[in-house]
C-alpha cells in the first residue's frame, strides 16, 4: 500500500524451487506497507506473508546539514528548496540527479559523521560552502530568466553553477598545479573538450524528444564534466597567457 492509500499489486515469476526476487523503486514519499501473497494451485494452499511496514524520507543534504547542525538551517533549507522545487521537478533535472547522487551518497554519509563531531571543522566547511550557496542563488536566478521553459531553464541553471564552481574551487588549484609543473593546456585539448560539449548538449536535447532516461542521465552528467573541464582549460589558457605578455613587457 503506497502512501495515498492506493494499492500497487506486482506479479513475480517464482523460480523452480519455490523462491523469488523482486524489486521495485518507491516514488513517493511516506508510509509504505508490503505484503507477498501466492494464490496457489491444484495441489498447494495460498498462503500470504505478514505486512512489513517502512517509510520513505527524502534524501538529505548531508553534508550541509552537518556543517550547519540541523535540517531546519536556512542554508540547508535552501539548499534542499532548490533541488526539490527546481532541479527535480524537471526531466533534466531529475535524472541528473540521479547520477549526482549516487556519486554524493558513496562518500558524503563519512564525511557528514566526521564533520559533526569537530567544531573547528563545521567552521572550516561554513567557509567552504559559503561560495557555493552564492553560485546556486544565482543558478537560482537563471533558473527564474526561463521558467517559462523549465527544462531550458534547468540547464541553463547547470551551466551557471558548473561554470562558477569550476571558477570558484578548481582554477585556483589548477593554476597552482601548472605553475608549478610548468603546464600549459594545449589548445587541440581545449577543443576537443568544447566538441565534447556541444554534442552533450546534442544528445541533452535528443533525450528531451524521446524522453530517453538513460540518454539524459549520461548526457546531462557528460555536460556538467565537460562545462567544468572546459571553464578551467579556457581560463588556464587566458591567464597564463596574459602572465607571459606582462614578462615580455616587463
Amino acid at each position: 500500500r503506497k502512501p495515498d492509500g492506493t494499492t500497487l499489486t506486482r506479479t513475480v515469476t517464482t523460480s523452480s524451487d519455490g523462491s523469488y526476487r523482486d524489486s521495485y523503486k518507491p516514488d513517493a514519499i511516506g508510509s509504505w506497507s508490503v505484503t507477498a501473497s501466492w494464490g496457489g494451485d491444484s495441489t498447494h494452499d495460498g498462503a500470504s506473508s505478514k505486512s512489513v511496514s517502512f517509510t520513505v524520507k527524502k534524501s538529505g543534504c548531508l553534508i550541509a546539514t552537518a556543517t550547519y547542525g540541523s535540517e531546519l538551517s536556512s542554508h540547508v533549507q535552501f539548499l534542499r528548496e532548490f533541488r526539490d522545487d527546481i532541479v527535480l521537478k524537471t526531466f533534466a533535472g531529475s535524472c541528473f540527479m540521479t547520477v549526482f547522487n549516487g556519486f554524493y551518497y558513496s562518500f558524503s554519509p563519512l564525511v557528514a559523521s566526521v564533520i559533526s563531531g569537530n567544531n573547528v571543522l563545521k567552521e572550516v566547511m561554513k567557509i567552504v560552502l559559503y561560495p557555493l550557496l552564492g553560485i546556486l542563488h544565482l543558478s537560482f536566478a537563471a533558473f527564474s530568466l526561463l521558467s517559462f521553459n523549465p527544462e531550458l531553464g534547468v540547464v541553463i541553471a547547470g551551466l551557471v553553477a558548473s561554470t562558477l564552481i569550476s571558477v570558484v574551487y578548481i582554477i585556483p588549484w589548477a593554476l597552482l598545479f601548472t605553475k608549478r609543473r610548468k603546464f600549459k593546456p594545449s589548445k587541440r585539448t581545449t577543443r576537443l573538450t568544447g566538441l565534447i560539449w556541444a554534442s552533450s548538449l546534442t544528445a541533452i536535447a535528443l533525450a528531451e524528444v524521446t524522453t530517453s532516461p538513460s540518454l539524459m542521465m549520461t548526457s546531462t552528467g557528460l555536460f556538467v564534466l565537460t562545462t567544468i573541464c572546459l571553464t578551467n582549460l579556457a581560463m588556464l589558457r587566458v591567464i597564463l597567457k596574459h602572465g607571459e605578455n606582462s614578462s615580455i613587457t616587463e
